[in-house]
């Protein structure tokens, strides 16, 4: 239930002044089958929330789904104590009406920031996206190790405190008790579609992945509201097959390029292809993160001679060097190795100079020189023995080397998983230019 909507101006008259012992100070909105008040625990004397069910819904078979899903977001939230997400502090009755007791935050939905920048014309920065992004993911991977799916992450159950603190995820009412799967069904399919994973949205049992979907969502949702002039290169989204039209992505939209892969991957329909919890997700934003900005790269004086001297050849990359140049980079730069490879490998350079360019891609002179290293080892590594050479004079005496055909192979399925989202892209293209080159 949202807390944005308007209240009814009977709202209030409902209740009588208290729930509990809780004293009603104001209404802080009003959703299709509850309300949520400001109260005063006399007690400690603190500002909490509380939230309640109209009573006219709590009859019949709707009724005792609504109830059975009240009480399971109590239970889920409370199982859940982490700075992230909103305590659920007591759980009771008043007046045959259940009522839930959480902290009391002080600020705003995401949902409604968003709305208020939009109709302001304002934007809102990359910094402010990845606090709001980090929080819910804080959140979610403390959930999930409670045994909690979510199955409800949008805008507009993402709390924004004032004062600088944290990010806080509420609304707990569709989530997923591992050890309870009796109530998974009730509600199943209410939410927002555009947030929902497509499994979800088709009533299959959801896991943790689903989160994954729908914090991704949110995240483009958030980028799209970059300020247009942001310094970070930005590009457009691929369109991605089997998104059902429910979830409304605006494929017109430039988002940050180096975060493209990470978009894609978390949003992937097939959630065996989706990153498979939201701590991978949360590692494949860090490895963007220094890619957002281009990163000033070092003249080639500034590389040791000995590395930036290297015997050119002058023959262009084929496309198995440009497949090992690029899973090697994705060991120091995470998927986005893909996107600066596309950049450079239609150059038409040799290997070794493609090398040396891309690896002042890399943050850090150490971590270049580590790349260019490894570069030399894999290039003699390809070196052929002296009875490979030999053999080019009478091919019927050619035979392979055991060695090298394993390496390539370990390098082939390796590269796959780093560029999983447009792997297919790239070997498509790569055996192109493999049979022209023939």
């Amino acid at each position: 239930m949202s807390i944005e909507q308007r209240p009814a101006s009977g709202a209030l008259r409902e209740i009588s002044r208290y729930i509990g012992k809780y004293k009603i100070v104001s209404l802080l909105g009003e959703g299709a089958t509850g309300v949520v008040y400001e109260g005063y625990d006399p007690d400690i004397q603190r500002r909490v929330a509380i939230k309640t069910l109209h009573p006219h819904l709590l009859v019949g078979k709707i009724g005792e789904g609504l109830l059975a899903r009240f009480k399971r977001e109590a239970i889920s939230a409370a199982k859940c104590f982490h700075p992230n997400i909103v305590a659920v502090l007591e759980y009771g009755q008043h007046e045959d009406r259940p009522f839930i007791v959480m902290e009391f935050v002080d600020g705003i939905s995401v949902h409604k920031l968003i709305k208020q920048r939009h109709r302001q014309g304002r934007a809102i920065s990359l910094k402010r996206t990845l606090t709001i992004i980090s929080g819910l993911l804080n959140a979610l991977h403390a959930a999930h190790r409670c045994g909690i799916v979510h199955r409800d992450v949008k805008a507009s159950n993402i709390l924004i405190a004032k004062g600088g603190r944290p990010i806080k995820l509420a609304d707990f009412g569709m989530a997923r008790l591992k050890e309870n799967s009796d109530l998974t069904m009730i509600g199943s399919l209410i939410g927002t579609p555009r947030y929902m994973a497509p499994e979800v949205r088709f009533g299959l049992e959801a896991d943790s992945r689903a989160d994954v979907f729908s914090a991704t969502r949110l995240f483009l949702e958030l980028l799209k509201m970059l300020p247009d002039n942001t310094k970070c290169p930005r590009s457009q989204l691929p369109q991605i097959p089997c998104m059902s039209p429910g979830n409304l992505i605006d494929y017109s939209v430039v988002y940050p390029t180096a975060l493209i892969p990470v978009l894609v991957k978390g949003l992937d329909p097939d959630r065996d292809k989706r990153y498979q919890s939201v701590s991978e997700l949360m590692s494949a934003i860090k490895q963007a993160l220094p890619h957002l900005h281009e990163q000033a790269a070092p003249a080639l004086s500034e590389l040791p001679a000995e590395e930036a001297e290297q015997a050119i050849d002058d023959s262009p990359a084929s496309a198995e060097e440009v497949n090992s140049i690029t899973k090697l980079l994705a060991d120091f730069t995470g998927p986005v190795a893909m996107l600066i490879m596309e950049r450079y490998q239609s150059t038409g350079k040799s290997a070794d100079s493609l090398a040396l360019e891309i690896s002042r891609k890399i943050p850090g002179q150490e971590r270049q020189q580590e790349f260019l290293r490894r570069w030399k080892l894999i290039c003699l590594s390809r070196q052929e023995p002296a009875e490979m050479k030999e053999s080019k004079v009478f091919p019927d005496k050619r035979r392979s080397h055991p060695l090298l055909e394993e390496m390539l192979s370990k390098i082939s399925s390796e590269f796959a998983h780093y560029v999983e989202p447009i792997s297919k892209t790239l070997l498509r293209q790569g055996s192109n230019k493999t049979t022209k080159a023939d």
